[in-house]
């Protein structure tokens, strides 16, 4: 059986070249040809993660906004760091607006269970 996560990555590998970006040795590659591959990669990771996830802000303020987290907030939802001490209502300013997945459309596998932990399979070209 596939697992979604294979599915993920694979996807993001097929319409992203993702697998090959992160495993290539940049050993021989100046920065610009690496940024240059990059904007690509990340252009196309982007538009693979907002289709299947629909990604949005867990929190909408801008970072560098003050925030209140009062007593019961959901610790699921927002991380604290630093000086955490004493009992909520917590003030602190926000770092990161996290992500939250607004669907989760990972298709589902139907190839042949020989080919359930392929990635990417090998590519072949036809000479003759």
């Amino acid at each position: 059986m596939r697992s979604e996560a294979l599915t993920l990555l694979a996807t993001l590998q097929r319409e992203a070249r993702f697998v090959d970006f992160v495993q290539e040795p940049l050993t021989g590659y100046t920065d610009a040809q690496i940024g240059a591959a990059a904007r690509d990669v990340h252009r196309d990771c982007g538009k693979v993660l907002e289709r299947l996830f629909a990604l949005h802000p867990v929190d909408t303020r801008a970072e560098g906004a003050a925030v209140e987290l009062p007593a019961g907030f959901d610790a699921g939802r927002f991380r604290l760091s630093g000086n955490v001490a004493g009992v909520p209502p917590y003030r602190g300013t926000l770092r990161h607006p996290g992500w939250e997945a607004g669907a989760t459309n990972v298709p589902a596998w139907s190839g042949p269970e020989s080919a359930a932990r392929v990635v990417a399979p090998a590519e072949i070209e036809v000479t003759a």
